[in-house]
């Protein structure tokens, strides 16, 4: 494969830093689900755990991984675990997220007996995301349920932000105030039974733009790779601006340049026909490779540090790009996709501006097996 991704490790350790001083050394936890939102779990995790005071997955086959690979922080599933998967969790001494104090939680003290080892959990509150959780009011009974078995240790209480990047956001509001509540009504338990979770809430938005949100822990996605959780939080972040770098770039080649006719069409459906006489570079990545179809006669790509405009249709394993910038470009020449060359530069946030989506759908959806090349 000739498209090549470069992840800046020095880039992961900077934003990581500048994370942990957001919140405090002990409350920053990195979320590396998603193949570490496409820029690769295990290199990830290896750099940024002498960081993290947890490191938070989605699944159970991402902790194990980071297990076999050596990683030693507190990992914390996010998602639904299988009950068959209950078993090599507790052995890797995976901490879970629990909304379902009924048969599952049976499940996972039965599957802690069995292991003669105790199962650490975050109990999950609904607070409106009406995903996953257990209601407000439900809360104090379902700690107390879980905390009767011996079997079961309550290490955190939890929830997510709905709508966090938006600078007014009665709904956040909303939301913290349900959490609260939850807090309150589980507090007289705790102090009786001695127990004190860890309390939270907040991912990166609500971290920058709302620091009540910080509590015991913050859970930095997005921003850990150098990106924004949105043009709100950007604008709102503008009169103390985070020094996050991006720690991503894609770059390839062009494999085939030639000369086209006036009205000469270009790519599938002839959806670009050459207005001029002009000189257009063929790269080879498509859909397929994570540049999104929606790019189609509306991105671009860097060559020779000149912005070249994506003509025609992006195909499965093939785009096409106007030369016309760069007159010296030739067969062999380097593409930036995103990142910069020069005095130009293609990011995350244009591509998903120009797709219509969010830079996390954007990285996250860069095939897993796309090189990469980790750059100290």
């Amino acid at each position: 494969m000739i498209g090549r991704l470069r992840i800046s490790l020095p880039a992961l350790r900077h934003n990581g830093d500048v994370l942990r001083r957001l919140v405090g050394p002990q409350r920053a936890a990195f979320v590396v689900k998603g193949n570490a939102y496409g820029h690769g779990l295990l290199e990830t995790a290896r750099v940024i755990e002498p960081l993290a005071t947890r490191l938070c997955v989605y699944s159970v086959e991402e902790g194990l991984a980071l297990r076999a690979a050596g990683i030693a922080a507190p990992i914390l599933v996010l998602g639904p675990v299988p009950p068959g998967a209950l078993d090599e969790a507790l052995g890797a001494n995976l901490e879970l997220a629990v909304w379902n104090v009924g048969p599952f939680a049976r499940r996972l003290a039965a599957a802690a007996a069995k292991r003669r080892t105790r199962a650490f959990v975050h109990v999950k509150v609904n607070t409106d995301l009406n995903r996953l959780g257990v209601e407000p009011e439900e809360l104090s009974g379902a700690v107390e349920r879980l905390a009767s078995a011996a079997e079961i240790a309550v290490g955190g209480i939890f929830s997510h932000l709905a709508a966090a990047e938006e600078i007014d956001s009665p709904y956040t509001m909303h939301q913290l105030d349900a959490f609260e509540r939850a807090l309150r009504g589980v507090k007289p338990l705790l102090d009786r039974s001695g127990l004190a979770p860890i309390r939270h809430i907040a991912a990166s938005a609500a971290a920058m733009l709302w620091p009540q949100t910080h509590l015991d822990m913050a859970r930095f996605g997005i921003a850990l790779y150098g990106l924004m959780p949105s043009r709100q939080t950007s604008a709102a972040m503008k009169e103390k601006p985070l020094d996050l770098r991006p720690a991503l770039s894609y770059v390839s080649e062009l494999i085939v340049v030639r000369t086209v006719a006036a009205g000469a069409s270009v790519g599938y459906g002839g959806s670009f026909h050459a207005p001029r006489d002009m000189r257009i570079g063929v790269v080879p990545a498509g859909y397929a490779d994570g540049v999104p179809r929606a790019l189609s006669n509306r991105g671009a790509f860097v060559v020779d540090g000149a912005l070249c405009p994506i003509v025609g249709r992006v195909a499965m394993n093939m785009t096409q790009i106007d030369l016309s910038n760069a007159p010296n470009a030739h067969v062999g020449s380097a593409v930036t996709l995103i990142g910069r060359d020069g005095e130009s530069a293609v990011t995350a946030d244009d591509w998903a501006e120009w797709s219509d989506t969010i830079n996390y759908e954007i990285v996250t959806r860069l095939p897993s097996d796309l090189p990469r090349d980790y750059i100290e």
